[in-house]
């Protein structure tokens, strides 16, 4: 066989590979895709909706802190820590 013929042939191969994949992927993949991204999207709504139940609840303890509690003496010291002695 030819080198110029192998050639064509590889080509010829590729192209109707190409046109194959492509059209499975418009008919297959596309649905797929649509249902997955429908489910990552439920997800991710419900990610963000905790998110901003926990950053609501983060927000009224900082303030809780800020207005009504005042800072305690064994605050302010300086805490020892224990440490290991040595055999």
């Amino acid at each position: 066989m030819d080198a110029g013929l192998a050639t064509v042939f590889a080509a010829a191969i590729a192209t109707l590979g190409g046109i194959v994949v492509t059209i499975m992927q418009l008919k297959e993949v596309r649905d797929e895709n649509r249902a997955d991204h429908a489910i990552v999207s439920k997800r991710l709504d419900s990610l963000i909706d905790m998110v901003g139940k926990q950053g609501a609840r983060l927000t009224s303890h900082l303030d809780w802190h800020l207005t009504t509690k005042e800072p305690s003496e064994s605050l302010t010291k300086t805490k020892q820590v224990a440490t290991r002695k040595k055999k």
